[in-house]
């Protein structure tokens, strides 16, 4: 109690301070700032990023549905099908209170950016990729939420969250050099603060599917992860740049290197009547329009491509190119 102000201990202290006499101590002195780490913060525009603000964000992640599609349908050998749902902004704690039943909750490292973002994979997604991995078909039910996900089911999350971390970052890569790392993982929403229930956030929903299976997988990124790049996020895109993909344009490349035309040997004409085409017998010699020495006209599927010459090539009959056709 003796550490207690009196009354008049205390209006003559507040007197002191009004007229200088009692000073404030170097401990209640203002802190120094560096006025190049200040950034500065809009009150009124801080909460509002409505869908197209960001247009290049939204093609990022457009460009990882389908890396994230073709990543998945390998590792499980079955036709796989990854479209995005929604893209908008929430409240955090909206975000959180609309997953119902068990969930894996992945935090998700953004390098070089500060803060975190996060994943979230429904049981239903885990229990189909496990039938499918064991032979069997697709399952609808979820699991149960009071119990957590099984060693194999950790196992199966596992290899999603790899394949996750390198599509995301991929699709990343024309726009900004981002690293993303999954860190932690809960079931338990109650343990994931990434951020406050009242900040907002940018939420990405997919929708995976397979074998008619349909499950929604979601990716949460606070404003403040990535207001650092916003005004990137907000400029102009390179189309082409961004929506390449590379594997899908090997495979298409590979495809038609492999793919088998017809060629056709024109070595000449002839033009004979009905009387001595129905008239033929064997040994009748059809005189052509050409002499040997004539360049042999190659069709390519029904268009003249090159001319060449007769001859042969390791006792079997050739043609050596000798000319290309002028476009």
């Amino acid at each position: 109690m003796s550490n207690i102000l009196s009354q008049d201990e205390i209006d003559a202290l507040l007197g002191g301070l009004t007229s200088g006499e009692a000073a404030p101590s170097a401990q209640d002195s203002p802190l120094t700032v560096d006025p190049t780490q200040v950034i500065p913060y809009n009150f009124i525009n801080q909460d509002r990023i409505v869908r197209g603000d960001l247009p290049t964000l939204e093609v990022v992640h457009d460009r990882f549905s389908r890396l994230f599609r073709a990543g998945v349908a390998q590792a499980v050998r079955r036709a796989v099908d990854v479209q995005i749902l929604d893209h908008s902004e929430r409240k955090f704690g909206e975000f959180m209170r609309s997953f119902e039943g068990l969930s894996s909750y992945h935090v998700l490292r953004l390098e070089p950016l500060r803060g975190v973002g996060l994943l979230v994979l429904p049981s239903r997604m885990v229990s189909t990729l496990i039938e499918i991995f064991f032979g069997g078909t697709a399952a609808e039910e979820e699991a149960s939420e009071n119990r957590d996900f099984t060693l194999i089911e950790q196992r199966v999350i596992a290899s999603i969250t790899t394949i996750f971390e390198s599509c995301l970052t991929e699709a990343w890569k024309p726009v900004y050099a981002l690293k993303v790392q999954c860190t932690s993982s809960e079931t338990n929403p109650q343990f994931i603060n990434i951020t406050q229930n009242s900040d907002t956030v940018i939420v990405i929903d997919y929708e995976l599917t397979v074998d008619d299976v349909r499950c929604r997988i979601s990716i949460c990124l606070p404003l403040s992860t990535i207001d650092p790049i916003k005004d990137m996020l907000r400029g102009s895109i390179i189309s082409d740049v961004l929506d390449e993909d590379s594997s899908n344009k090997n495979l298409l490349a590979h495809l038609l290197r492999e793919s088998k035309v017809e060629v056709v040997a024109k070595l000449g004409c002839a033009t004979i009547s009905i009387r001595d085409l129905l008239n033929l017998k064997e040994d009748d010699v059809i005189q052509l329009n050409e002499d040997y020495e004539h360049p042999i006209e190659l069709i390519v599927e029904g268009h003249t491509k090159f001319w060449g010459s007769a001859g042969s090539h390791k006792s079997a009959r050739a043609i050596q190119i000798t000319g290309i056709e002028q476009e």
